[in-house]
């Protein structure tokens, strides 16, 4: 459930729903999706420096929290 509701987690940025949900930031993007194998979501992220790194980390990991808490 936590997939389907991250898409509208992040209506502000571009969002792709092919293979889990794909948030393009300014510089960068953010990967949530459940995984094929096991009981447990993967986040995969890229950015051209560490600081927008460690922000879109922060950003996704707060709402994927807010969502699992809203469950």
């Amino acid at each position: 459930k936590i997939p389907e509701k991250a898409k509208a987690a992040f209506n502000e940025f571009k969002v792709e729903t092919i293979d889990g949900v794909r948030v393009t930031f300014d510089h960068g993007w953010g990967l949530v999706r459940a995984s094929n194998t096991q009981p447990v979501l993967v986040l995969r992220f890229e950015a051209t420096s560490q600081k927008y790194l460690d922000e879109y980390q922060s950003l996704v990991l707060k709402r994927i929290e807010d969502i699992k808490t809203s469950l």
